[in-house]
């Protein structure tokens, strides 16, 4: 079964792997230099007033998504026994993999996985859909604003 975070984390993984060149042992020690540099993304103060806005900081920051994650997270996904009916989970803190909603341009024209996104805001709840073309991804994520700050609810993950 294919789960939301497999479908948005799996798919820019994928690409940017397909791309990579052979690893050469100098470019491993680069590497490892480079991350003693790592530079910490900084919360913009405004960061909850648009709800696109969030949404890309809370794709590109891990530590940040997982601080707007209502845990435990009780989400809908397919039975992997019965393709019919719906089972709902529980996701642990432990156990949450980061989920990237960028949209890339070619989403819709690129030959596999073709899939659209749309955000809906209605007050302070937000629901992202991701349909896919022809290819049985359909996943809603919910989002909903307290206290002032936005913060991943749920989702229903009925993709086959």
């Amino acid at each position: 079964m294919k789960t939301l975070s497999s479908y948005l984390y799996l798919i820019p993984v994928l690409a940017i792997l397909g791309c990579r060149s052979e690893t050469r042992k100098g470019d491993t020690e680069k590497s490892v230099e480079s991350k003693k540099d790592f530079v910490e993304f900084k919360i913009p103060e405004n960061v909850d007033s648009n709800f696109k806005d969030f949404l890309d900081y809370f794709s590109k920051d891990s530590a940040f998504q997982v601080s707007r994650v209502n845990f435990p997270l009780k989400v809908k996904e397919i039975d992997d026994n019965n393709m019919l009916q719906s089972v709902e989970k529980t996701i642990l803190k432990t156990e949450y993999t980061k989920l990237d909603f960028e949209y890339p341009k070619d989403a819709l024209t690129k030959k596999y996985d073709r899939y659209s996104q749309k955000i809906k805001i209605n007050g302070n709840n937000s629901v992202v859909e991701v349909r896919g073309v022809d290819n049985g991804i359909c996943i809603d994520v919910f989002f909903e604003k307290l206290n002032g700050k936005w913060f991943l609810k749920s989702w229903n993950d009925t993709s086959n």
